[in-house]
């Protein structure tokens, strides 16, 4: 049946094109769909406990999303006229940024001061270029001595100041292009209206808009760049120029294909799904070049054009589907990712891997047909001669080999315990993007990197005005200041304690937390009325007073210490609060940090579904428990190799590392298939012995291994060079994890089932 559909593809290449390019039109069209979401959200499910806990807090409170100006005089001397001029001025003009809310900083910060009965708030700085030098050490003092504003809006040393507009952005994020733009143009007038002062911006907004320009960058650039090494490789592997367009017209297809059903199905464009090109390419090259290899050896040994492509057809149809197959299964398994963006990759590249396949053995063999070359024996260089020698080796010496890489393959896993589950955000951008540099100067000379908030609840609507919640609440504070990577931390107890002291003629013995529910009432009654409009309480306590808002700042520490520090604040509000103050921290570290592991998982249990499939399926189609069984030692070993390997040069496995192994199943799987496949073949159809078979693999499909992974490798190491290290991370990782399955199989596999087939002749 295959055969007879293999010659009719031959003998009407032209009308097979034209059908492959109809096809692809259609469903290409569905890119017009496209839209792009850069939300972080779009991870989360809408029943996602800590989504909701995340959600609800918003609700409560103001929102978290915040464009930072860092303000840093060139003489590190902040309390002078002008610096605090620009501060003052760069405040007011950043309420005229895009969807503000509010503007806090230390120009704006609500100092109070008591005249008799009389609570006066007002900004610590106004009219900043009229300041006597007395002035300015009483607004140094001041500014230096308040928790509000230390390590957040000013740094301990008085050098540089942040000025935090808070911006409501809706799904999708779509305003964050505009936000950004008008916050770097406003930066950049200011720097040149004071020449003296450094102005920087960073913060939430801006840190997802560099995350989505990097994203464009890397598809710009890097991605385009790879392509093309690839394709050189290609051709000085291959020799051929046919079999390079023949090669890109089948990829080019698939991924047009792809994500035009894709768009089609009302998946959204995302960072993550932006990987699926990069995945579906990898098969999309391993068919093509077993096809292509097939028929260049047949073509080799003397045969005409059809039939040698119709052998290659032949014997290659089957370890291709399987290959298809099985790749495909394990990325549907990633419909259980909790995560909307894992789900949608998976999806696409199962759709992908599929066509692929199909314009593979239709498309190619069309092409194949139709495009002018020649392959001439004894002209072109037969790589099969090279390949046969390797085998011969490797069965002579087949126990020195499968000692050797034994120990190397112990040694390699057992090096996996040295990776941890961790995401440095920060570190996602080189030295190269001003952001990082931005974010570095800010996180070492004013302010932290990683955000959690908590929502206090309080016995009863009111109760954040009950002197045991608050004195609960301080104590927390209090004790959150002491530990290691605080930056600050935080809450409305910091203002109450100030209201006490100054309406206590500033008596520092009076800063603390009032013992009469009634006058912390009145204290923050008569200081909300005295507060500008947009300055209110509602970043610190909800509109019923039933719950307080609690802010730790943390060092750039990475996603999995954020965590650990997370749970630890948790257990210290068991061991010390009531049950009705309990409550868990959130924010979009907290968030990523939980997703990071829950996708690693889903990962993970789709590749070794999908590796157990393939086993399976192996069986089944090579009519071989043993081999079956024997396959999975080579589709597992080569991730946990490259994952030992990655733990001595990075240990770091975040969001992006972790799709490397679902990346590189499909390569992984089609080296053990394809191999095997031949194995079996010339040891049934032909009836050759061990080590015969061992070279026939080798002969008819070494060069074809060699050459997808050569080329595959190549792709990914260019994209290892990525500055944005997702991208480069995933790259590297993929590189090594292709380049273990070419060893794995020729240098691991082959010896063991050199020296199983010996054994089994032997005891029968």
């Amino acid at each position: 049946m295959k055969d007879a559909w293999s010659r009719w593809v031959v003998a009407h290449p032209v009308w097979v094109l034209l059908g492959c390019l109809v096809l692809t039109m259609g469903m290409a069209t569905g890119l017009k769909e496209f839209t792009n979401n850069n939300d972080p959200r779009i991870f989360f499910t809408e029943d996602n406990p800590d989504f909701k806990r995340f959600v609800s807090l918003e609700d409560s409170f103001t929102a978290n999303e915040v464009v930072l100006f860092v303000v840093h005089p060139k003489d590190d001397n902040l309390f002078t006229p002008e610096a605090l001029s620009a501060v003052e001025a760069l405040t007011e003009d950043a309420w005229l940024l895009p969807h503000a809310t509010r503007v806090d900083s230390l120009a704006n910060f609500q100092h109070t001061e008591v005249e008799g009965d009389d609570l006066f708030v007002a900004p610590l700085v106004e009219y900043a270029d009229t300041l006597s030098a007395e002035e300015l050490e009483r607004i140094r003092d001041i500014a230096l001595n308040e928790p509000s504003l230390l390590g957040r809006l000013v740094s301990d040393k008085g050098h540089v100041a942040g000025i935090a507009a808070t911006v409501t952005m809706g799904e999708g994020k779509t305003e964050a292009p505009e936000i950004t733009q008008a916050a770097r143009e406003m930066a950049q007038e200011y720097s040149q209206r004071y020449p003296d002062i450094e102005f920087m911006v960073t913060g939430t907004v801006i840190f997802n808009q560099a995350s989505a320009e990097a994203t464009e960058q890397s598809m710009g650039s890097t991605l385009p760049l790879a392509f093309v090494i690839m394709l050189v490789c290609l051709w000085l592997i291959l020799r051929s120029v046919m079999f390079v367009v023949v090669t890109v017209f089948v990829i080019s297809f698939s991924i047009l294909s792809a994500m035009g059903v894709a768009m089609w199905l009302g998946i959204e464009f995302s960072p993550i799904v932006g990987m699926a090109p990069a995945m579906i390419l990898t098969l999309a090259v391993a068919d093509s070049v077993h096809i292509l290899a097939s028929y260049r050896h047949e073509r080799l040994e003397g045969k005409a054009k059809a039939p040698s492509i119709v052998e290659s057809l032949r014997i290659n149809m089957q370890p291709v589907w399987l290959t298809s197959l099985t790749t495909a299964i394990g990325f549907a398994i990633l419909n259980f990712s909790e995560s909307q963006p894992f789900r949608a990759l998976g999806n696409v590249v199962l759709i992908g891997v599929l066509l692929a396949f199909l314009f593979s053995v239709v498309l190619l063999p069309a092409l194949v047909m139709l495009l002018p070359h020649k392959i001439e024996p004894g002209k072109q260089r037969d790589f099969a001669p090279l390949m046969g020698s390797l085998a011969q080796h490797l069965s002579r010496r087949y126990r020195p080999w499968l000692l050797g890489m034994s120990v190397v393959v112990v040694v390699l896993m057992g090096c996996i315990g040295l990776n941890r589950i961790n995401d440095v955000f920060n570190e996602y951008f080189d030295e190269t993007f001003e952001v990082r540099r931005v974010n570095d100067f800010a996180m070492r000379e004013l302010t932290g990197m990683h955000r959690i908030d908590y929502a206090i609840p309080a016995a009863d609507a009111g109760g954040a005005m009950e002197p045991e919640f608050l004195q609960q609440l301080d104590a927390l504070v209090n004790w959150l200041e002491e530990q290691e990577h605080v930056v600050y931390a935080t809450s409305y107890t910091n203002v109450i304690k100030r209201l006490n002291r100054d309406m206590h003629g500033g008596d520092p013995a009076y800063y603390r937390i009032p013992d009469s529910r009634e006058l912390i009432s009145q204290y923050t009654l008569l200081y909300e009325l005295s507060l500008p409009q947009g300055l209110g309480l509602e970043d610190q306590l909800d509109i019923g007073k039933s719950q307080a808002r609690l802010v730790v700042m943390l060092e750039n520490i990475g996603s999995h210490p954020v965590l650990e520090f997370n749970q630890k604040v948790e257990d210290w509000m068991a061991a010390n609060w009531p049950d009705y103050m309990q409550t868990k921290g959130t924010g979009m570290d907290v968030l990523f940090g939980h997703v990071t592991m829950r996708n690693i998982q889903s990962m993970l249990s789709g590749a070794l579904i999908a590796l157990i499939s393939v086993s399976v399926l192996l069986i089944i189609a090579l009519r071989s428990f043993r081999y079956g069984l024997l396959s999975l030692i080579p589709n597992l070993l080569p991730a946990g190799m490259a994952f030992g390997l990655w733990g001595l040069i990075n240990g770091e496995i975040g969001l992006a590392v972790s799709v490397v192994a679902c990346m590189t199943l499909g390569i992984v799987v089609d080296d053990t298939v394809h191999f095997l496949s031949k194995y079996v073949r010339a040891k049934r159809e032909l009836g050759l012995d061990t080590g015969k078979a061992v070279e026939y693999a080798f002969r008819t499909v070494g060069v074809a291994l060699v050459a997808t992974s050569v080329v595959l490798v190549a792709n990914f190491a260019v994209i290892g060079t990525s500055h944005f290290y997702p991208n480069a991370s995933m790259g590297l990782l993929s590189a090594i994890t292709i380049a273990m399955a070419l060893i794995v199989d020729f240098f691991f596999f082959v010896p063991l089932l050199v020296a199983f087939d010996k054994r089994r002749k032997a005891a029968g």
